[in-house]
């Protein structure tokens, strides 16, 4: 069913287009052949631990000081000492995660199609908290940049970061659409649906293992068990 209220439409990037799990894994198992001196007797699963691990302390930028270097090399410092590995090495292990990980083809199932799709009928961007070192890497991997009027990175731009409603406010001012006609997709409950509510846009939930919305928490109106259930929107 169409729905002619929505006159534009931003998406998230990691995990809602782009699969950031499968290509974190994808650069992982490069990483014993381009360091072997580092990594050659350990095994991928612990590997993949420790960098799980990395993430999940250094997310939402909390080692963030002056740089995007020194942020990365502080995860990379945390990933290298999970594996009891001198951090001396922080450099080499930061060099080959920029290189490699904007290389690796990790699409979400449709996502090229649909944005094509969308942008053909509607005006489409991008709001991701995200690092532009990588993401504009995974935005031309995607084969999508052209389609996208807009671009909003969260330490690009100079505002907050989602779930802050200035970060979605900016996409639709870039877009040129009213934030009450313009849909949000992403697959981050706290960070999409409510900071997309927060701001007045349409959410979008993209929530393809369908888990319950958090307690105390609304389902929203349109949530999406695959991407290309969105051409059924708009």
């Amino acid at each position: 069913m169409a729905l002619p209220s929505i006159r534009a439409i931003l998406f998230d990037v990691d995990e809602t287009l782009y699969d950031r799990e499968r290509a974190q894994r994808l650069v992982l198992e490069r990483l014993p052949a381009a360091l072997p001196e580092l990594f050659g007797d350990i095994g991928l699963e612990a590997v993949w631990d420790a960098w799980e691990q990395s993430d999940r302390q250094t997310e939402n930028h909390v080692y963030t000081v002056s740089d995007i270097r020194t942020s990365r090399n502080m995860r990379s410092a945390v990933f290298l000492r999970l594996l009891g590995l001198s951090e001396a090495h922080t450099n080499a292990v930061t060099d080959f995660y920029i290189e490699t990980y904007t290389t690796v083809q990790a699409p979400i199932d449709g996502a090229a199609e649909v944005v094509a799709k969308c942008a053909a009928r509607l005006p489409v961007g991008v709001v991701s908290n995200a690092y532009p070192d990588v993401q504009y890497g995974k935005i031309e991997t995607l084969g999508v940049r052209h389609h996208l009027r807009c671009v909003v990175l969260s330490e690009e731009y100079g505002g907050p970061r989602k779930p802050a409603a200035e970060i979605f406010l900016h996409g639709c001012e870039l877009l040129g659409s009213q934030p009450a006609t313009t849909l949000y997709v992403g697959d981050s409950f706290g960070n999409d649906v409510v900071g997309a509510l927060g701001a007045g846009l349409i959410p979008c939930w993209y929530n393809p293992r369908q888990l319950p919305a958090p307690k105390r928490e609304t389902l929203p109106r349109f949530q999406l068990r695959t991407l290309r259930e969105l051409l059924e929107l708009v």
